[in-house]
């Protein structure tokens, strides 16, 4: 089988298998993909990233029980040298996929990229140049969409869970740099020592959670401008109950929301003042600027009156849940955000 990664391999000797890695640089790097049924996608992202300068020292692929071929593309990949395969025996979540491949990771940086994405030339040696300090825990950059549209630029959460993005001219002071979860990477210790992904959340806000966690030991997120991944926003093989789908999400939308907010600024924002900007944030009708199935059906102009309700109504359930759960996991409040500037 014919493959359009070039000529990597293993290794030989040692102990066992290790890559062949002809970049430079002190910080070995391994890069992290989950996946599920996407034998149409996965090979576009996987042949991205073996074409980087500087090679990764290693692409983990944390495959889910797939049954479209996808499972047999890796077996074969692995043997001929190109990837690390970890089986996931059921779908738990991205957390949880997210958290093997973490745990098999050997590299002194992760990186987390989708299987629906492609990194730009040049997308690693720009996560590389912003670990130069080393007091930076993790770094991300700009998402764009397939024909080359900015998705979303440097992102940061506020205290009240409210996601704000520079490249929509949203004022980011005071809020907490994070990065989007398609685009991202991380020190392996620090993330350790956060606690990895937090299983709780099995959709959205995962990679919310882990930027505060890192940013709680005391590390900074750096934004690279030139590191570039685009997205497609591929529909999953899950999703073919596209209704109940929908229902389901808005209801995660509320749930995982609130969580994150108990559970690193619990302290700060009593749940009155929670609901309160959620609720203006409906009323001006904020959303994302990506074209995620569940976004472009949420705003979907010929979406039914009341299925916009029921949706609504999920995610109030939703928060009113996550609210509840959050209490046992609260931490101590962060410090506050040093200035975005300097992170630049």
């Amino acid at each position: 089988m014919l493959h359009p990664w070039g000529s990597w391999r293993y290794g030989a000797g040692g102990d066992g298998p290790s890559f062949v890695n002809d970049g430079g640089g002190d910080l070995r790097t391994s890069i992290v993909v989950c996946t599920f049924n996407r034998v149409d996608w996965l090979p576009h992202c996987l042949a991205s990233l073996l074409a980087q300068e500087p090679r990764p020292d290693e692409i983990i692929v944390v495959d889910g029980p797939s049954v479209d071929g996808t499972r047999e593309l890796l077996k074969e990949m692995e043997r001929e040298g190109l990837v690390r395969l970890i089986e996931q025996h059921s779908l738990d979540g991205i957390s949880a996929a997210r958290n093997l491949g973490l745990a098999a990771a050997t590299g002194d940086i992760v990186c987390f990229v989708d299987d629906d994405a492609i990194a730009e030339p040049g997308w690693l040696q720009a996560i590389l140049d912003g670990y130069e300090d080393e007091e930076v825990g993790g770094v991300g950059g700009p998402v764009h969409h397939m024909d080359g549209r900015l998705c979303m630029g440097r992102n940061a959460v506020s205290v009240e869970g409210m996601w704000y993005d520079e490249s929509r001219n949203e004022p980011l002071d005071g809020c907490y740099p994070v990065m989007v979860g398609c685009n991202m990477s991380f020190r392996r210790q620090p993330l350790i020592d956060a606690g990895g992904f937090d299983p709780y959340f099995k959709y959205h806000q995962d990679e919310t959670d882990a930027c505060l966690g890192v940013l709680r030991l005391g590390y900074r997120i750096r934004y690279q401008e030139n590191a570039v991944v685009r997205h497609e926003w591929c529909e999953g093989s899950y999703r073919k109950d596209m209704l109940r789908w929908y229902i389901r999400l808005r209801y995660l939308w509320g749930r995982n929301n609130s969580y994150l907010v108990r559970k690193h600024f619990g302290s700060m924002v009593p749940f009155s003042r929670y609901c309160g900007n959620r609720v203006i944030a409906f009323v001006s009708k904020r959303r994302l600027v990506t074209e995620s199935p569940g976004e472009k059906m949420r705003t979907d102009p010929r979406l039914p009156p009341f299925l916009t309700y029921v949706g609504l109504l999920s995610e109030a359930c939703g928060l009113v849940q996550g609210w509840r759960d959050g209490r046992q996991e609260r931490l101590n409040g962060l410090r506050p955000p040093e200035p975005l500037q300097d992170l630049a």
